[in-house]
């Protein structure tokens, strides 16, 4: 049997690059606006020594992507060091996935206009709607993520352009007076960019080789956009008239406000100044592109940036997808995480991914809380990933690469810690995610046990934990008796989901055309990422796999004909049939008709027709129906 799980390196670097722009170029929508809330004029410096690390971070994870050419994740680093430190990675990316999708959508609704309140429940059905898209498995996700990156770069071009003339007037504003550990405090509430390059280490099992070379180009060009523009806009945001900074900056003055608003005895002055200290932290280009252009041009960049904030949710949930079925293929969380529904998603971790946004944002709905919660799993994820490629001595990196990523990694581990002493918030919020992981994990390797005490629950709520049933094998694989390939024969390509009928039909063709007969079986999994390449499906495994390979056997027995099986794992069942039919130069593809209706095949794509539109000239399409 030919067993085909390599998945098409056919990611280039500027697609990439529209993915990593996707999560760095959309924090600057935020991340500038915070920066203002806690530091007030001295923000510039904190934007400079962000983008600095952010630089730092960059450079290290084109080695990260060079030594894991197959995924570079968080995971995929770490578990080749060890199992546990590589679950306790995930989980934290997991939580960092979850509230860059649940800032991102406040974001989003603000940019668009609505209050703090509105601003989260629109946030919620957004996620919701979101999550019902990536149930069909969108298939111009990408696409669409690329228009709007370059729609987003060119409205940043000419918001930049008209920010020039007021630099010397953001200069002016400049100031910095110390204020010793409230520094780095302030420091770390704006670590908020830095996600995305955990994305592009992901995404490394399907870039064009060579990796290393296109992970640099993806990498670098963005970094260099974000780092040079979030400088300018960081000192352009201090020229906007009507700017008041006096002693106490933007936080603390709110802190004030927001007590007397949670009481009731805040004045309408109060309440006008707190409001626009909450427009100004969560749309600060916003404001800027009222003030350095006017009203049309505010609202054509709102609904941009909106649009793009909501690009990164669509990327986020594809990530805690991702993260949850890698999980589950290694017995890191229940079998019921790799469940398919009929487009070929993993449905119950979608339903999870957006459950836990949705819980979140019913708890806290402000940027700027939401922002406390973020930095705690994007910092401990990539701390974990530098840490394990450090301890790797597998991978080749050189000596001063490797002191490099040990001196970054404690610097991160220096700002996790300080977000651990700092914000109980976070801490019980990253604390959850890593229990409700182990729950689930405990949950699967002692369900046998609880399963004899607790018969009633078992019955419901066991089943989740069990792993679908497996036929028995038979001689679903074994050849014994099997006419061998004859390459000097026509070939006959038969592609199926289980139809009997089908595989019967292929076999009396082949056996009247004196033909070898290839029997075709694609897994479709539709992942973001996708699963590494290796050890993560056996066909001995699969429950809809065997039977066919078993009454394929059984035919060719019958029928005394050559015969080739090939069990496939791809995103793109179309697009397998069309490779495996120029690769063995098929004379006839045989597919069975649909039974499904319109909606089904408008939502999910015809096969049948996207074959038919793409087989060479000297090879036929049988539809059997």
């Amino acid at each position: 049997m030919q067993v085909h799980q390599q998945r098409p390196r056919e990611l280039r670097w500027y697609h990439a690059s529209s993915m990593l722009f996707g999560d760095w170029g959309t924090s600057r929508l935020y991340v500038l606006g915070l920066a203002l809330f806690y530091s007030a004029r001295a923000s510039v410096y904190h934007v400079i020594v962000m983008c600095l690390l952010m630089t730092a971070v960059a450079w290290a994870y084109t080695i990260v992507c060079r030594c894991f050419q197959d995924g570079g994740g968080v995971y995929s680093a770490a578990r080749a060091v060890n199992q546990k430190i590589a679950v306790v990675g995930a989980m934290l990316l997991f939580a960092s996935y979850v509230i860059t999708a649940a800032i991102s959508a406040v974001a989003a609704f603000r940019y668009l206009g609505f209050g703090v309140e509105g601003a989260g429940t629109a946030a919620m059905v957004a996620i919701l709607l979101i999550g019902g898209i990536n149930f069909i498995g969108p298939r111009h996700a990408g696409r669409f993520a690329t228009v709007i990156a370059t729609g987003t770069l060119v409205i940043t071009l000419v918001l930049a352009g008209l920010s020039v003339p007021h630099l010397a007037e953001g200069f002016q504003n400049i100031s910095f007076q110390f204020r010793g550990h409230v520094e780095w405090t302030s420091f770390v509430h704006i670590i908020l960019a830095l996600s995305g390059v955990e994305a592009v280490a992901n995404m490394t099992g399907v870039m064009v080789k060579p990796v290393a070379k296109t992970s640099k180009r993806a990498i670098w060009p963005v970094l260099g956009e974000v780092v040079v523009f979030n400088i300018l806009f960081g000192v352009a945001m201090l020229g906007i008239s009507g700017l008041t900074l006096g002693d106490k900056t933007p936080h603390e003055l709110s802190i004030d406000y927001e007590q007397k608003e949670s009481d009731g005895t805040i004045t309408a002055d109060q309440q006008k100044t707190l409001d626009s200290i909450r427009d100004r932290r969560d749309t600060i280009l916003g404001e800027m592109a009222l003030e350095y252009g006017n009203s049309w041009f505010q609202k054509i960049a709102s609904f941009v940036f909106a649009m793009l904030l909501l690009s990164a949710v669509n990327t986020a949930i594809a990530g805690m997808i991702s993260v949850q079925f890698v999980m589950a293929q290694d017995n890191e969380l229940p079998p019921v995480f790799l469940r398919l529904n009929a487009f070929s998603v993993p449905w119950v971790a979608l339903a999870s991914a957006c459950a836990a946004c949705c819980i979140v944002l019913l708890i806290e709905k402000q940027v700027d809380k939401l922002g406390h919660l973020y930095a705690i799993g994007v910092v401990g994820a990539i701390a974990v990933n530098l840490v394990s490629t450090y301890f790797n001595k597998e991978v080749k990196i050189g000596k001063v690469e490797r002191i490099g990523l040990a001196v970054l990694a404690s610097f991160l581990i220096g700002i996790e810690l300080t977000i651990i002493a700092t914000q109980w918030a976070a801490d019980v919020f990253v604390v959850t995610v890593l229990l409700g992981g182990y729950a689930l994990r405990a949950g699967m390797r002692k369900a046998p046990e609880i399963q004899k005490h607790v018969p009633k629950l078992a019955n419901t709520v066991s089943k989740l934990f069990e792993p679908p049933a497996v036929p028995d094998t038979g001689d679903a694989f074994s050849m014994v008796g099997i006419a061998p390939f004859d390459p000097g024969q026509g070939n006959i390509l038969v592609a199926t989901r289980g139809n009997p009928e089908l595989l019967k039909f292929a076999a009396e063709e082949s056996a009247a055309r004196k033909s070898n007969l290839i029997v075709l079986f694609v897994r479709d999994l539709r992942l973001a990422f996708g699963p590494p390449v290796a050890g993560m499906y056996r066909p001995e495994d699969d429950p809809e796999a065997v039977p066919i390979f078993t009454h394929a056997n059984k035919l060719a027995r019958e029928f005394k004909i050559p015969y080739k099986p090939i069990y496939c794992v791809a995103r793109s069942p179309s697009e397998m049939i069309l490779d495996f039919a120029g690769t063995y130069a098929v004379d006839y593809v045989i597919i069975g008709a649909t039974r499904r209706g319109s909606v089904f095949r408008a939502l999910r794509g015809d096969m049948i027709s996207e074959v038919a539109a793409n087989l060479p000239p000297e090879t036929k399409l049988l539809i059997h129906a």
